[in-house]
């Protein structure tokens, strides 16, 4: 079966296109099946997104496909997950524990992209796709009770989930914008001004983008026009941004992620030519990107997050299973490791706590799963909430 199924998957053809311009963004099914196995027999299971106006993406009819958001607030993993009636849940356990406890950060028809979520100060931050296309803020001191709304942009600005990043006394927040466009927003801690700027014009973004605090800079990724993968970069307190090309045409698929990493920056995303995940990186003040191909194949977007002497990517592999990558600085050579023996319908969110591995994804049940990695390399997996909740 399985010799069967590689064969129907060799002879997909590439990815159907993307329909973009004036603002109209349909995204036919990718040919990079989402591969299930269901019982002990493989299934094939395509995600189809419905074209929509003017490219925001849909009311989701199920909690199965949004990715979590997931960091460490007050020396706790907590998570952050868009629920099925498109409403916006918040979980948190004590280090070292396996009870996880939940909360409603804002009701039903409120919610419509998958969060952003960090800590900042003494404070969780959350970022979601609102009502209308609009960018919503939300917030809770650490041990706090109650969750404060703020509008960042208000209707027909925003149409892809945020990322939203501390920096140092600002939050700040990149999504995909009208038009395919890129916008930026920040905003000093302890007020509700929320100062808009354009990244890249209309036509240049086409996928939620990722963004790093790189010390007195901010670096944002983005797929661009003909699935390039584009790099903007500022210092703080300016609002002019350059671009870089990281890779051509083709090189990404679905979102990239960014993280900063021992005087370098350090790029993850889905190559549709060749259905696997490159890894780019860059030495700080300098446009020279170096590509690596990582082990296994891709099926989804990728998450990356860095350990002391190395960086972590987590993505869905073969039959929907998660893998990490994992590299130590300076080597190029890659460990695949697979992640639980759970099938994946979210891609995965990814972190460190403690020196600690933390891993949150949707899994093929629709239950929200926690994996962190035991002493020996291998990941546990815990339950956080069963479909019923989300």
């Amino acid at each position: 079966m399985l010799a069967g199924l590689v064969g129907v998957i060799s002879n997909l053809p590439g990815e159907i296109m993307k329909l973009r311009g004036s603002g109209l963004r349909a995204i036919a099914v990718r040919s990079r099946v989402r591969m299930l196995a269901v019982a002990g027999a493989a299934a094939l299971a395509i995600t189809a997104v419905s074209a929509v106006a003017p490219g925001g993406p849909a009311a989701r009819a199920d909690a199965s496909f949004a990715t979590p958001a997931i960091t460490v607030a007050d020396g706790n993993s907590v998570i952050a997950v868009q629920t099925s009636g498109n409403g916006l849940r918040f979980y948190w356990n004590e280090f070292g524990t396996r009870t996880w406890h939940g909360e409603q950060v804002a009701a039903d028809g409120t919610t419509f992209s998958a969060p952003s979520m960090v800590q900042d100060g003494d404070s969780v931050v959350i970022a979601a796709e609102g009502a209308g296309n609009s960018l919503d803020f939300y917030w809770q001191p650490n041990g706090g009770s109650g969750w404060t709304m703020e509008t960042v942009a208000g209707k027909g600005t925003t149409y892809s989930a945020p990322s939203v990043v501390q920096d140092g006394k600002s939050v700040i927040i990149a999504a995909e914008g009208a038009s395919n466009s890129l916008d930026f927003y920040w905003a000093a801690n302890g007020t509700t001004a929320w100062h808009p700027e354009t990244v890249a014009g209309p036509g240049t973004t086409f996928s939620k983008p990722s963004q790093a605090v790189n010390g007195t800079s901010v670096n944002i990724v983005a797929e661009g026009p003909a699935s390039a993968l584009e790099f903007y970069w500022a210092a703080n307190g300016s609002s002019t941004w350059t671009r870089e090309l990281v890779a051509g045409a083709g090189s990404t698929t679905d979102a990239p992620a960014i993280t900063v990493n021992n005087g370098s920056v350090n790029v993850a995303a889905v190559d549709e030519n060749i259905v696997a995940t490159m890894f780019y990186w860059a030495l700080n003040g300098t446009a020279n990107w170096h590509p690596e191909r990582l082990p296994g194949l891709d099926g989804g977007a990728p998450a990356i997050t860095t350990y002391l002497g190395g960086v972590h990517v987590v993505d869905r592999d073969w039959f929907g299973q998660m893998a990490d990558k994992s590299t130590s600085n300076g080597t190029g050579t890659w460990q695949w490791t697979g992640v639980g023996g759970q099938v994946s319908k979210s891609d995965p969110a990814v972190t460190m706590n403690d020196g600690n591995e933390n891993i949150a994804e949707i899994d093929f049940n629709g239950n929200l799963d926690f994996y962190f990695q035991d002493d020996d390399g291998s990941y546990l997996q815990e339950v956080v909430d069963t479909v019923a909740n989300l």
